[in-house]
């Protein structure tokens, strides 16, 4: 690469490790911090979870291709293009270390594991920062200038965690076009895209030779948190490599069974799910609206971006530790790379929870002004 192009790279800050996540709740508190499906595992899951209690005496499969071939007939493409992991954070550490990219950027903010992966394969991530000012709305003036400066790689969320903003697939496929002319990889962290009803995955943008490599997991949508399931899509070619240096029996056999029972159970309980996570989050966002001190971010997955302000005595670390002593915890971004002190991420839960979130915020808005 020309030091004219290192010179410009250097205009893109770096990005630290963050090991600093949600889901760690005490017993008896009410876990905002997770961003996972409200209504819990399907019912056929957990009727699967507790027949295949009988395959634990006995290895799994060295890999899970009767569920890889199933998450494949699911979106719509040939099974080559498949490969499932141990969740999608398994999948990005296995994408860093078999493609070894040197200078990796990523949109900022975003999932920390992302930074941690690259970082753990020797990289020095970079980042592209969103503008706060226009609600972190993606710039593709940004995603050209990384790649003119010899970027390798780009990271980028659709929808993005934990800002909820989501690129058509219009502007997805302006990006992989122009990283496939900068020879540069193109990978799109769409954990939550199950969540955004009618959106279009860019698994629909890889043909048979190229296209972006796209992270995807059963964990959310389908509550599995302890379980762990998720996969990568991509081209063959890039699948075959993948595979090369997947170690086997990554996916356990409980995990492969009830994430088929899942995917068998999936249209009508993401129906319901889908009008819950609407329904929900319009009406928590509408309630914390209300609230002059506290910023709203629009977001099309299953959880909200929220900034106090920090104005007419507002305490913008407060909303937080008031939170956590009503039994409620709440994803604090402050040491998130590109958010900052008095950024949160919550989570949309039941009604029920949502409600207690809300009169919370009253409370706490409504004290801190008198």
């Amino acid at each position: 690469m020309s030091s004219a192009k290192v010179d410009r790279l250097e205009r893109f800050p770096l990005i630290a490790r963050d090991r600093t996540h949600g889901g760690a709740a005490a017993t008896g508190a009410i876990d905002f911090s997770v961003s996972v499906n409200p209504l819990g595992p399907p019912p056929a899951a957990i009727a699967e979870f507790h027949r295949a209690a009988e395959a634990i005496a006995r290895y799994p499969n060295p890999y899970p291709d009767a569920l890889a071939a199933r998450i494949a007939d699911w979106a719509g493409v040939a099974p080559d293009r498949i490969l499932v992991g141990n969740g999608s954070t398994h999948l990005i550490y296995l994408l860093a270390r078999t493609f070894n990219w040197r200078r990796p950027m990523i949109v900022t903010p975003t999932f920390s594991e992302i930074a941690n992966a690259l970082i753990a394969a020797g990289a020095a991530p970079r980042v592209i920062a969103l503008d706060r000012e226009r609600d972190f709305a993606l710039s593709f003036d940004r995603i050209a200038q990384a790649l003119e400066c010899g970027a390798d790689a780009i990271f980028l969320g659709r929808p993005n965690s934990p800002t909820g903003s989501l690129i058509g697939l219009a502007e997805a496929r302006a990006i992989a076009d122009a990283c496939a002319r900068h020879r540069a990889a193109c990978v799109f962290d769409e954990a939550f895209i199950d969540f955004a009803a009618g959106a279009r995955s860019a698994i629909e943008l890889i043909d048979a030779a190229r296209g972006p490599i796209v992270l995807r997991s059963l964990t959310k949508i389908f509550a599995l948190a302890g379980l762990r399931l998720g996969y990568v899509a991509a081209a063959p070619a890039t699948i075959a490599r993948l595979r090369a240096g997947l170690e086997p029996w990554a996916v356990n056999a409980i995990a492969e069974r009830v994430g088929l029972a899942c995917l068998d159970d999936a249209h009508g309980y993401l129906s319901r799910t889908h009008e819950l996570v609407a329904r929900e989050r319009e009406r928590i966002g509408a309630a914390l609206a209300e609230h002059p001190d506290l910023r709203v971010y629009p977001s099309a997955a299953n959880f909200l971006m929220v900034e106090v302000r920090g104005v007419r005595g507002v305490a913008t670390d407060g909303l937080g530790r008031f939170m956590l002593a009503h039994g409620l915890i709440l994803r604090d971004l402050s040491a998130l790379p590109g958010c900052g002190a008095g950024m949160y991420r919550i989570g949309i839960r039941t009604p029920d929870d949502n409600h207690r979130l809300i009169h919370a915020a009253r409370e706490f808005f409504g004290e801190d002004r008198r």
